[in-house]
């Protein structure tokens, strides 16, 4: 890791920086924000993809295989955790001296100077989280926010907005501790459950992990969902002062009046000074405890109820949360990116009160190792649908385990069925004929049929 000084005269004098995995949604946005900051950017990216297209047509050019040419007048490269020490993409500049960054310790370093940092950490909501907290500082006429967000949102036009502002709202993801590398003010954490199976050994492993982010916000606070144990166990054990929000319970943020309606619920959110109603755009209970979570963060950084308010009811969600994208003859289809059971739970939940005659999940896990650790889990959660079809398993970074297959994971659905190959699911949707709704879920490459089954692309 270079100095913090030295890092910032990378940014002056059209200094280069080259980003391995350049394609990733996190990525990609550090990749926009270094060349909006003045540095000259480029990349490397094992497939193209929409996101690689983009950089390269806004001038920062991205290769898809080795070449020692990539490297030449380089002054940083900055690597994701998916490029191993062997590869040659990481050991050649490695050689030349060339200095190095994790994709954490770059957007660490991009917050470092900030007043307001605003972390949002958890196991799942992150995403969603982090767009109602854009919605609310971009609603507030005094404030100019900087936004670093794990999908796209509309209000964005992307995945990220570079202000002026003292604000710095990101995600803050907690695999290989990369959220370790962060100096947030406020750490907001949705919940801590068991992931990541390829990293944390055991549930432990994530709660102390979890604390540790915590502790990172000693010098301002600390924010937990009271309705989570987990969230609760690493509230018991942080040295940062505490701020609980909960659906449930009159904390320092609470809700009171919860109804729902198709699925959409509106509510009185309270504190002990205030309170105001809210009706959300987007479905489910587990996105009014997304909305408490960012109400928290916007209370503690002195948002006015009225601007939380006009925040919370005007944010319609982010890219494959839920996504409505239209149709597959009478299916009504959706993206989602759950791939963790507790995700999957709270989204078929939710579907099963918006009034469709059939939920057909097609469904692709995400890694051999959490398919494993949470085998049970998969089965349990996934028979809330009316019918899944198992798509093979995404392996990332990893090997296949013995025994733990799609294929398997589907003759334990009880509504499940196995049709592993991309084609024959596709062929499969557009000979359908029944009404219903359809959800693509998952987060690996699954997310390439939707565009190939719609029909009708109209928004649902």
């Amino acid at each position: 890791m270079i100095p913090y000084c030295d890092f910032l005269e990378l940014f002056k004098n059209k200094k280069s920086i080259f980003f391995l995995g350049v394609g990733g949604i996190s990525m990609s946005a550090l990749a926009f924000t270094a060349k909006a900051a003045g540095a000259v950017a480029a990349g490397y990216d094992s497939t193209p993809s929409p996101l690689t297209e983009k950089l390269a047509a806004s001038g920062i050019p991205v290769v898809y295989r080795f070449s020692e040419s990539s490297y030449d007048g380089v002054d940083l490269v900055v690597y994701t955790g998916a490029i191993h020490d062997n590869d040659p993409n990481l050991a050649y500049p490695r050689s030349l001296g060339i200095p190095e960054m994790t994709r954490a310790e770059f957007l660490g370093f991009l917050m470092k100077k900030s007043r307001n940092p605003i972390g949002v950490a958890g196991t799942h909501g992150k995403s969603t989280t982090t767009g109602f907290l854009a919605s609310i500082f971009l609603a507030a006429d005094d404030r100019d926010p900087t936004i670093m967000l794990g999908a796209e949102m509309s209000a964005l036009s992307g995945t990220y907005r570079i202000g002026t502002g003292e604000d710095f709202i990101f995600e803050a993801c907690e695999y290989q501790n990369s959220f370790l590398n962060f100096y947030p003010r406020l750490a907001l954490i949705l919940n801590a459950e068991y992931d990541h199976a390829d990293f944390f050994p055991n549930l432990e492993s994530v709660y102390d992990s979890f604390t540790r982010f915590a502790d990172l916000a000693k010098d301002g606070t600390a924010i937990f969902n009271f309705d989570n144990r987990g969230a609760r166990i690493v509230a018991e054990r942080t040295v940062s002062p505490v701020f609980f929000f909960s659906l449930h319970e009159k904390k320092d943020l609470w809700c009171e009046e919860l109804t729902a309606e198709n699925g959409f619920y509106r509510f009185r959110l309270c504190t002990a000074d205030w309170q105001i109603p809210v009706k959300l755009r987007l479905p489910g209970l587990h996105n009014v405890a997304n909305a408490l979570a960012a109400a928290s963060a916007a209370v503690l950084s002195c948002i006015s109820p009225e601007t939380i308010r006009a925040g919370l009811e005007s944010f319609g969600g982010v890219k494959r949360r839920f996504e409505a994208r239209g149709f597959c003859n009478h299916l009504r289809v959706f993206d989602d990116y759950a791939h963790h059971p507790d995700e999957i739970r709270a989204t078929l939940t939710m579907a099963k009160t918006l009034g469709f005659e059939k939920i057909l999940v097609v469904f692709q896990s995400h890694t051999f190792t959490r398919t494993q650790a949470y085998w049970d889990d998969f089965v349990s959660s996934l028979s809330l649908a009316d019918e899944v079809i198992v798509m093979d398993i995404y392996p990332a970074r990893e090997e296949p385990i013995p025994g733990i297959t799609a294929e398997n994971l589907a003759k334990a659905i009880p509504c499940g069925r196995y049709v592993g190959n991309a084609d024959a699911i596709v062929q499969n949707l557009l000979q359908r004929k029944e009404s219903g709704l359809c959800i693509i879920m998952g987060a690996g490459n699954i997310i390439q049929l939707t565009d190939r089954i719609l029909t009708d692309r109209g928004k649902v």
